[in-house]
């Protein structure tokens, strides 16, 4: 029975993270939708922008066209405010963050690998689950195995150690330079 007792307790987990998952590309999708729509109300404005200073041209006094620009300029201005809104939600959801020169990262790390900026303290996005510890522990890889995934890992710091991607130039975990 209680090998049935922890396959139906797999199986429920993996169906919980599924559903999870699923919920998340959800609510991702959503939110790519409102940005796109979002978007589209900006072109609308340019547009009207457009129109607006091409009627005060052929008044011949750009001046005119001033008084509907204003406005226009600002609802896209609060449309983009609104947009970055959305994509730190799902920067969020994806559990990433952006560097200030653009590139995305997982939220755990400390600095850009891009540029080498240090992130502040992250702070989780979602609580870590800990083990049941009423669970035996997990039985240590075997020396092949491990040999297998230290071959897989193509690149480490020289400072500290840690897995580095292809086309990283800094470390992610200690910010030191990755030589080319």
């Amino acid at each position: 029975m209680s090998f049935l007792k922890k396959l139906t307790e797999t199986v429920s987990k993996g169906v919980s993270t599924a559903t999870e998952k699923a919920q998340q590309t959800v609510e991702i999708t959503k939110l790519h939708t409102q940005i796109s729509s979002k978007r589209k109300e900006i072109e609308k404005r340019y547009a009207q922008i457009g129109e607006a200073v091409y009627e005060a041209y052929l008044a011949k006094d750009l001046s005119k066209a001033e008084a509907a620009i204003l406005p226009e300029c600002e609802a896209i201005s609060g449309l983009r405010k609104e947009i970055a809104g959305l994509e730190e939600r799902i920067r969020e959801l994806r559990n990433e963050k952006e560097c200030v020169c653009g590139q995305t990262v997982p939220y755990e790390t400390k600095f850009c690998p891009s540029c080498g900026r240090k992130f502040e303290f992250p702070e989780p996005v979602t609580p870590e689950v800990l083990p049941d510890q009423s669970e035996a522990p997990a039985p240590e890889a075997a020396p092949e195995e491990a040999a297998v995934v230290e071959a897989e890992a193509r690149a480490v710091c020289a400072e500290c150690a840690a897995p580095l991607a292809a086309d990283a130039r800094f470390c992610p975990e200690c910010g030191h330079s990755v030589g080319a």
